[in-house]
């Protein structure tokens, strides 16, 4: 899956088509999704109605993407996922009922990239697989960096959290705040999960301030110093 490193999405198609795993127990859903994949460009490699399936089907067709239900009996489907990311490195989409916060946060913890609301239409399905591998190849730059995937999604769960905050204070999209913070590693040499946290603890100390310029100079001058020297920081 390297050549994701150079796919480009534009309204949901990508330069080259995706083979795509369904994990989807109700036919009416499943052939739904696979009318809108195809009409993005993309192939449905096969549909499972079931966590094992799933996870067999995974290991045996290597897909480039998987949307799972996230209800997949016997187990749900973030726990399908965490099943098949135990064992393989693919982005996957959790199509829900309801976007209830614990859901969204346990599903981003345990390594789902993207989720989609459904129904949806081929537009929404669209941009939530471009967040998924825009999310993926972020992953790989940690999985890279870590050298382990728990690693990475343990790390990758403060990068998430760093990114809202460059997101938020200073306007940035998704993909420019992670190149921000990716540029602060290069340049102070620092792992990114450490980057990321020195940018939350900086916006924990300066909440409130209007923009992040107090709180770039806080992080470089702490990423700077000497291990166990004291901060300049008052």
């Amino acid at each position: 899956m390297g050549w994701f490193a150079e796919t480009v999405e534009s309204k949901g198609r990508s330069l080259r088509p995706l083979g795509v795993l369904i994990a989807e127990e109700k036919d009416l859903v499943a052939g739904s999704l696979a009318t809108q994949l195809e009409a993005l460009g993309h192939r449905v490699l096969a549909v499972t109605s079931d966590a094992v399936a799933a996870v067999e089907a995974a290991g045996r067709l290597h897909p480039d993407l998987i949307l799972i239900d996230q209800h997949t009996p016997p187990l749900d489907g973030i726990e399908t996922a965490r099943a098949i990311l135990s064992r393989y490195v693919i982005p996957l989409v959790l199509l829900i009922d309801y976007p209830a916060a614990d859901l969204v946060g346990r599903a981003q913890e345990h390594g789902i990239l993207s989720y989609l609301l459904w129904p949806a239409d081929s537009s929404a399905l669209g941009s939530a697989i471009g967040v998924a591998l825009t999310r993926y190849r972020e992953l790989q730059v940690l999985c890279a960096e870590s050298g382990d995937l728990q690693q990475a999604l343990h790390a990758r769960t403060v990068v998430e959290r760093a990114k809202r905050v460059l997101m938020r204070r200073l306007e940035f999209g998704e993909a420019d705040a992670f190149a921000y913070l990716r540029r602060q590693s290069w340049s102070t040499m620092t792992p990114l999960a450490k980057v990321a946290s020195s940018l939350l603890a900086a916006e924990q100390l300066l909440f409130g301030k209007p923009d992040l310029l107090g709180c770039v100079d806080i992080i470089l001058n702490v990423l700077a110093r000497p291990e166990g020297a004291p901060s300049k920081v008052a």
